[in-house]
C-alpha cells in the first residue's frame, strides 16, 4: 500500500511543483508588462489570453482530486510513513499559498491602477 502513497505522494508535489511554475511565469510576465507599461506613458493594455489560465484551472482542479483521493483512500498513520513526501507536499503548498498571494496583490494594484487612469481621464473629459 505504501507504494501507491508513494506514488501519489510523487504525483501531487510534482504537479504542485507545474502549478509553482506556471504561476511564477504568469506573475513575472505580469511584473514585464507592467513595468513597460510605466515606462510607454501609463498606457494600460489588458491581453485576453486564457491559455495559461485555462492550464492553471486544469492543473488546480488535478491537483486538488489528487489530495481528495489521497486522503480519502487512506490512513492518516497510512500517509504518515511517506514523511518525507509528505513534508515536500506541505512545503509545496506554502509557496504556492505565498505565490499566489503575491500575484493576487500585483494584479489588485494594477486593476487599482487602471480605475484611477480612467478617473483621471474622465475627468480631463469634463473640460
Amino acid at each position: 500500500m505504501s507504494d501507491g502513497i508513494k506514488g501519489s505522494l510523487e504525483q501531487i508535489n510534482d504537479v504542485s511543483r507545474q502549478l509553482l511554475s506556471r504561476i511564477l511565469t504568469m506573475f513575472n510576465k505580469s511584473q514585464e508588462n507592467s513595468s513597460s507599461i510605466n515606462e510607454s506613458n501609463n498606457n494600460i493594455a489588458i491581453t485576453d489570453d486564457a491559455a495559461p489560465e485555462n492550464e492553471l484551472i486544469e492543473l488546480i482542479a488535478n491537483r486538488d482530486s489528487l489530495l481528495h483521493s489521497l486522503f480519502e483512500k487512506n490512513t492518516r498513520e497510512e500517509i504518515s510513513i511517506e514523511l518525507n513526501l509528505l513534508n515536500e507536499m506541505v512545503e509545496l503548498d506554502s509557496k504556492l499559498s505565498n505565490q499566489s498571494k503575491a500575484y493576487k496583490q500585483m494584479l489588485a494594484e494594477r486593476v487599482i491602477k487602471l480605475k484611477k487612469s480612467k478617473k483621471v481621464s474622465k475627468s480631463y473629459q469634463k473640460y
